[in-house]
């Protein structure tokens, strides 16, 4: 399983850029870049609160998504 972000997509949809993401949230520059490119492995609780609140997001699903594989499942079974 693989938690994909969809920052950058949000982004683009509101034309806004990693610098002025980081500026307006208050969160790292860094921290924007590596959500933007599906680099983490984590989700710090802030992090995701903050961006759901400044996109207008109604559901955590909006920023991110579950990516399964086939051998998934088959731990759950």
């Amino acid at each position: 399983m693989k938690l994909n972000c969809k920052l950058r997509g949000l982004m683009e949809q509101q034309n806004i850029s990693q610098l002025a993401l980081a500026e307006a949230t208050g969160l790292a520059p860094g921290t924007i870049g590596k959500l933007y490119r599906n680099q983490v492995t984590r989700f710090d609780e802030n992090t995701v609160k903050t961006l759901c609140i400044y996109f207008g997001l109604n559901s955590i699903s909006d920023l991110l998504e579950i990516e399964w594989e086939p051998s998934d499942r088959a731990k759950i079974a």
